[in-house]
């Protein structure tokens, strides 16, 4: 059963990604500038990149602890203080620095899934969403997470 879910999420994740990469490969200079309305904050269609590239890799990061027995989460945890700032720190990334992340990050959350045994998927810890999750919902929440954002970025270019 563990290698079903490995796969279903491998699929999953994978066409998510596969088609941000095919939007953003595309864009002009100009259109990463693009003004997108994401959850509670107007960032640039870059800002959300970065973002998105922050929040895979604490998300991959929280799996990694889960799968080890930790809660690294507190339950004060300000979300929207934490993206704002990790936003802010990475302004100085280009759009080929955030594609190649994007694919690093990628490479590294399939290895860290494949690295997951029949009983790790529902090893639960809190999210930075303060709601406890499994794994496996933590899994799933960073292609949902990244599908929502594609929207968002799609809708902000008319497309």
């Amino acid at each position: 059963m563990a290698e079903e879910k490995k796969a279903a999420i491998r699929i999953k994740i994978s066409e998510t990604r596969s088609a941000l990469l095919a939007l953003l490969q595309d864009l002009t200079a100009e259109e990463w500038h693009t003004a997108v309305q994401s959850e509670d904050a107007q960032w640039t269609l870059a800002d959300v990149v970065r973002h998105l590239i922050n929040a895979e890799k604490g998300m991959t990061g929280l799996i990694v602890q889960f799968q080890q027995g930790n809660d690294p989460v507190p339950p004060d945890f300000d979300r929207e203080r934490y993206n704002v700032r990790a936003v802010q720190k990475s302004q100085a990334l280009t759009p080929a620095d955030m594609l190649h992340a994007l694919e690093m990050n990628h490479a590294n959350l399939l290895q860290v899934i494949d690295s997951l045994s029949a009983d790790d998927w529902q090893k639960k810890g809190r999210h930075a969403s303060l709601h406890i999750m499994s794994v496996e919902e933590v899994c799933h929440t960073i292609a949902d997470h990244e599908s929502w954002h594609l929207a968002d970025i799609k809708q902000a270019l008319g497309r």
